[in-house]
């Protein structure tokens, strides 16, 4: 089953934009988890590169396919960032941006000077990459057993997204001229476009399982040290209230001064005398 690439990029542009309506809507109901904030704006720019791609195929023009590059590096980006919030690690956004920034300066320039599809190929290859594995390897590091599916998932995606990285370079190498090296696949397309597709799909629905399945644990965790505490908090009260019940008496309590009229043994012994 063939699709054309007006099809794909349909269903890209409204697949990412309901990702992004998604995560918006729990970026709101949970405003402590800022990676659906970051994971919000990555699939909002990649519905927007979608459709700067499908402004590109009825209106050629090389802004349209910097716009379509730039878009779809920063969301990478993004998703990474929002993955690395996720586990509680830093998120540098800002050194994103600049990447982004010198990845728009090249791009441009590849185009401007009409340089070989391989140099593009390329260009995509030594920006894109790193970020993807990046968010491999941010989820495959992390041994806890109770990421379950949404680890899967993740990881599935994401192995996927890598291998797409590579595929301009090689639909260049093997001199494939009607390929557009912006999304990685050819202009007739057909099952190796669904594949990077459910890629980037699986990986979407994977990392807001993920998020939630954590959200699950740190709830569960968090209601086990209020239940502890509680306990302490109730056992403490019963403690002060047997020591309000059963005061100990003050260890010098029982040993009474003596009286000051009372003769001592010494006193006594001198009126025996007298």
């Amino acid at each position: 089953m063939k699709f054309d690439v007006a099809t794909f990029t349909s269903f890209w542009l409204m697949t990412f934009l309901c990702c992004a309506l998604v995560t918006t809507a729990l970026s709101r109901m949970f405003a402590q988890v800022a990676a659906f904030r970051f994971w919000a704006i990555g699939f909002y720019l990649l519905a927007a590169s979608a459709a700067c791609f499908a402004l590109h195929l009825s209106w050629p023009n090389p802004l349209l396919l910097v716009a379509t590059a730039t878009l779809a590096l920063q969301s990478r980006i993004l998703i990474w960032v929002g993955t690395r919030e996720l586990f509680g690690l830093d998120a540098p956004w800002g050194r994103g941006l600049a990447v982004t920034a010198g990845f728009c300066v090249l791009y441009s320039g590849a185009l401007t000077l009409k340089a070989p599809l391989i140099v593009r190929a390329l260009l995509f290859v030594a920006f894109f990459l790193p970020f993807r594995v990046a968010t491999l390897v941010e989820v495959f590091r992390r041994r806890r057993p109770q990421m379950g599916a949404g680890r899967t998932m993740v990881l599935v995606g994401s192995a996927i997204a890598t291998l797409n990285t590579f595929v301009p370079l090689v639909l260049v190498l093997l001199n494939h001229d009607n390929t557009t090296l912006l999304i990685g696949d050819p202009r007739k397309t057909s099952l190796l476009f669904a594949v990077l597709f459910a890629g980037d799909l699986i990986l979407a629905s994977g990392l807001i399982v993920l998020a939630a399945k954590l959200m699950l644990v740190e709830r569960d965790m968090l209601a086990i040290i209020e239940r502890g505490t509680i306990a302490r908090r109730a056992e403490s009260r019963r403690l002060r209230a047997l020591r309000d019940l059963h005061p100990h008496p003050h260890p010098h309590a029982g040993s009474a001064a003596p009286a000051a009229d009372e003769p001592t043994p010494r006193r006594e012994s001198l009126q025996q005398t007298v």
